[in-house]
């Protein structure tokens, strides 16, 4: 039987927010079910009793967005969103910070060029010398506080990335670096202060620590993700570096070096890159992530990767 319709929230509107994201807001508080179809890049999101609201607002497609087209459908008392990305791009869950809404990345997983028409990002400067006298490398555990993060049987992706990144800053410490670490226990950091730690530290890189996730139907996903922000050469370069490293040492899966518009990337001055350590959705690559050695294993060459970098740029 249908729910009565004064008890059914409404899909009021789909909006693109300024982080590249595509928001889908409701009425009330709403809770949702995912699912990729990777063959067809069709990302579906499912939200029970819910409605699709008359007065619905659509973004427009333009010719250059990312979205090929948005069909929502109502299928019982569910309201079904389909989203189909453009070759080239994905589209990626969120931590949810609001119940009424639900933000979705958009990623390319391709060299973006910059329009002849828009104005290209400043490219990041190499710092070679601050207060302490060493190049210094800050290091930013994503997430953190009431922000978990990933979750998976009750794991919190800001408790992996903290240990993980707590081994980075000890290995590049060992190596001869100064190191300055955005947040070095569980408390709740928001992004710009984030970047503006790494400002002030006068760094030489950053390096964003984090843990991927997908839907429940998508468990067999598992590997190594790397962003740099679009138009970055330098950033591109040390993500590079990174990964190569990362995949030599731990055998993990190849998903590739991508650009983005994370917040804590694209709005650094200095060379930024945020790491995807693995899927935390992945029952064998949760349990890999969870062994000491092997986030010291991890942490070790994303260490090697910042060092071969900054060597390679040092004068």
């Amino acid at each position: 039987a249908s729910l009565p319709i004064d008890i059914l929230t409404t899909i009021d509107g789909l909006s693109f927010n300024g982080y590249g994201q595509l928001v889908i807001q409701a009425s009330r508080a709403i809770t949702y079910r995912s699912s990729l179809d990777l063959a067809n890049n069709i990302y579906s999101v499912t939200v029970p009793a819910t409605r699709i609201s008359s007065q619905l607002r659509r973004p427009i497609l333009g010719a250059n967005s990312p979205i090929e087209q948005i069909r929502l459908n109502q299928v019982g008392d569910s309201v079904v969103i389909s989203i189909k990305a453009i070759a080239g791009w994905q589209i990626k869950e969120t931590p949810r910070t609001n119940a009424q809404a639900i933000a979705l990345q958009l990623v390319s997983v391709v060299p973006v060029k910059t329009s002849i028409s828009g104005t290209p990002r400043s490219q990041p400067r190499l710092i070679y010398g601050n207060t302490t006298g060493r190049q210094l490398v800050a290091i930013d555990p994503g997430h953190g506080g009431p922000d978990v993060g990933a979750t998976r049987n009750g794991i919190y992706e800001k408790d992996i990335v903290l240990l993980i990144s707590k081994h980075l800053g000890r290995i590049l410490q060992q190596m001869g670096y100064a190191v300055v670490y955005t947040r070095s226990e569980d408390i709740d950091l928001d992004l710009d202060p984030r970047v503006q730690i790494a400002e002030k530290s006068r760094a030489s890189v950053f390096v964003s620590v984090h843990v991927n996730s997908l839907d429940a139907n998508a468990s067999q996903v598992s590997g190594i993700e790397t962003y740099h922000a679009p138009g970055t050469s330098l950033g591109k370069n040390l993500a590079e570096m990174v990964h190569e490293q990362i995949l030599a040492s731990t055998g993990a899966n190849d998903r590739g070096v991508r650009s983005a518009r994370f917040y804590v990337i694209r709005n650094t001055s200095m060379p930024a890159i945020l790491v995807e350590t693995g899927y935390i959705t992945n029952p064998s690559e949760l349990a890999r992530l969870l062994n000491p050695s092997y986030q010291e294993r991890m942490a070790e060459a994303i260490a090697k990767g910042v060092d071969q970098f900054l060597k390679s740029y040092r004068r």
